[in-house]
């Protein structure tokens, strides 16, 4: 009964889209001869406003528009709809969700909230967990395929993603939403903006809570965001803003014997996470901008577990009574920006950005363990000490356009870490737009590296788990990337079409090596990875009031060093997304995402391949404004009820629903 009142409400949600796509709309249409604006300025690429579609540069946008529409609230939700990005979630609501781009390892990808670095030190990989950021003060996320080392130094070596949060405008205004459904959820979140003479601000809060998709995996957040900024002068801004989020978690164990996630009640995560940064921007003469950016992100992971007879905590070689593990990390930027317009002519325009950045990553740990052997109750005491390791990089990029036609884009960066030799990272590109047919072709070759973490440099060894120990010698990461792209508009832009073939190869890849005669294991440079394929996007305007988005990658992802399939990573992957709106009234969104088949881990002593299938998945909402004050809506996710899993052993949500409202003055 309950399956068939779930269809029932999918053929429901189907009924009204195609209902409300049949209203005329054609008073609010386009004339033939107009030109429809389909693209706004990016800065993540160059560090300078630039038009996307004239780089020479992989980047995809999610606008203010398109995350209000989805009535998603997590990030990592949104960049499932990105092409080149999967996302893996390890179970439901709070479970830890990484991503790659390309099929690249998520820990070579840079995640920024206003330009400042958020991934975890403290992490053996340092890649950034997704799993509790929320969209709350967003007001839209860039996404850069590729290496960007050039311009942001290690962790970029795949591509960035960078969360620009909202700038206050306008008179005053809040607003107050809030929603419940399935698995006992519900969330409520406060908005402020505004501008107040020199003055300007930004504010959000919301809270949410979930009973998640099995039982004991209660999932608990609070997220604050807060911008403050003032026009001090003419030519001279000071703005500050920081962000903190606050997560606790009941998760699942893991039996690797039937790998598949097991249900232990006494296992908690609380995480406390927070960015903040100060940014000065003077504007001494029109031909020079200079930005001063002062940041610090802190995360702090805890992890609590007692026994339970019934999770993997019993074994025949022992019990673990009871076990506690905490992590520190943290990473400072000072970040001293210049912009030079050198040339600003109508068949010549030339931009060169130069700076010098600092950035310190802090990282610590310690752990307790209690077993119950047959030797009696043992306790561990474990400590990662605190460690700092340091980079100082200079950076250089040029923009060149010529004839409003003809982009030239190079890059160079040298980077100076403490703990290894200096690396010197490059970045050329050109594109160019042919105007009697509107079409763009473009070119880009760079470079990336990504450094060991602290943890694999300076972990302490344990000989009970046969560890050494971190690896001093360790060398970074190696990577460079070639792409080959072209870009049609068709209709006066209404219609816009992208294919891009890449070629991505990362040498010196850092695995954790066992030793095959004496079993002892630590981190080596060990390993090569070569991914190529090809993006193709597309974006539809048929009326102004519709749009429609879709993307598809193919990856061939390839691991020399074993001659093997890349682990998570599927080699055919699509989503398409359709964004509609009525006489702001109504507006919809239908969207589906596909994943092909992955191999999810190799057997070490269990030789079977684990595998994981191919999915399908469906999301929408529909909204409808009572009033311009109040709205209702209804939201659906996995609507066609779906079983699959991101990761291997870990399931996914069903079908959920999600009634809300929003009342704005």
């Amino acid at each position: 009964m309950e399956r068939k009142g779930l269809c029932m409400v999918c053929m429901v949600i189907v009924f009204m889209l195609l209902v409300l796509m049949g209203i005329p709309v054609f008073a609010q249409g386009t004339s033939a001869n107009e030109e429809v604006k389909m693209e706004e300025v990016v800065v993540t690429a160059t560090r300078t406003q630039e038009k996307p579609k004239i780089l020479p540069v992989s980047i995809s946008i999610v606008t203010e528009e398109e995350i209000e529409a989805s009535g998603f609230t997590d990030v990592s939700d949104l960049l499932k709809y990105v092409e080149g990005i999967y996302v893996q979630a390890a179970g439901g609501p709070g479970a830890m969700t990484n991503l790659r781009i390309r099929g690249l390892d998520s820990r070579w990808v840079m995640v920024m909230v206003d330009g400042m670095e958020m991934n975890d030190p403290s992490a053996v990989g340092g890649a950034f967990d997704f799993s509790d950021l929320s969209v709350d003060d967003i007001q839209r996320i860039e996404v850069v395929r590729g290496p960007e080392s050039p311009l942001y130094g290690s962790d970029a070596m795949a591509g960035v993603v960078n969360i620009i949060t909202k700038t206050g405008k306008g008179k005053t205004s809040f607003a107050l939403s809030g929603y419940l459904g399935s698995m006992d959820t519900w969330q409520a979140r406060f908005e402020s903006q505004g501008r107040l003479g020199l003055l300007y601000y930004s504010f959000a809060a919301s809270h949410l809570e979930t009973n998640g998709i099995a039982e004991d995996d209660r999932y608990w957040r609070g997220s604050y965001a807060l911008k403050i900024g003032a026009d001090v002068l003419e030519n001279l801004r000071f703005e500050g803003a920081c962000r903190f989020i606050n997560t606790d978690l009941q998760y699942d164990d893991f039996d690797f014997m039937a790998y598949r996630s097991k249900n232990d009640p006494n296992q908690y995560q609380k995480v406390d996470r927070l960015v903040a940064t100060f940014t000065s921007a003077y504007v001494p003469f029109d031909w020079w901008e200079s930005q001063l950016k002062v940041g610090v992100s802190d995360t702090r992971r805890k992890y609590s577990d007692k026994w339970d007879p019934e999770s993997t905590d019993h074994s025949v070689w022992g019990d673990q009574l009871e076990s506690r593990q905490s992590y520190t990390g943290r990473i400072k930027k000072v970040d001293w920006q210049n912009t030079l317009y050198l040339l600003s002519r109508e068949d010549v325009k030339d931009t060169m950005v130069v700076g010098c950045e600092y950035r310190e990553d802090e990282g610590k740990s310690t752990s307790y363990t209690e077993t119950a052997g047959p030797w009696g109750i043992t306790k561990e005491n474990d400590k990662f000490p605190f460690r700092r390791m340091q980079f100082i990089g200079y950076y250089i990029q040029n923009s060149m356009a010529l004839w409003d036609s003809l982009y030239i884009l190079t890059g160079l960066r040298v980077e100076d870490p403490d703990d290894f030799g200096g690396r010197t990272t490059y970045n050329l590109g050109a594109s160019y737009h042919l105007k009697a047919t509107d079409t763009v072709f473009k070119a880009r070759y760079a470079t990336g590296f990504k450094a060991p973490t602290l943890y694999e440099l300076y972990a302490p060894p344990n000989p009970a788990w046969w560890f050494l120990g971190g690896n001093g010698g360790l060398e970074p990461e190696e990577g460079e990337s070639y792409e080959l792209g072209i870009s049609q508009s068709f209709f006066s832009k209404r219609l816009a079409m992208g294919l891009t073939f890449f070629h991505e190869a990362v040498n010196k890849k850092i695995l954790y090596y066992t030793d095959p005669v004496t079993w002892q294991g630590t981190y080596e440079n060990v390993s090569a990875v070569v991914n190529q394929g090809v993006e193709a996007d597309l974006e539809a305007r048929p009326l102004e009031n519709i749009v429609f988005k879709a993307g598809y990658t193919y990856t061939d992802p390839e691991d020399r060093e074993h001659h093997r399939r890349i682990e998570r990573v599927p080699i055919n992957q699509w989503n398409a997304s359709l964004f509609y709106s009525w006489k702001d009234r109504v507006t919809a969104f239908l969207a589906a995402r596909f994943a092909g088949d992955r191999v999810d881990r190799y057997g070490a002593s269990d030789p079977r391949v684990r595998r994981a299938n191919a999915y399908t998945v469906v999301d929408g909402k529909i909204a409808y404004r009572v009033s311009p004050h109040f709205q209702i809506f209804i939201r659906g996710e996995n609507i066609l009820n779906r079983r699959y899993e991101e990761v291997k052993g870990y399931e996914s949500p069903g079908a959920s629903w999600y009634l809300g409202s929003k009342v704005s003055f």
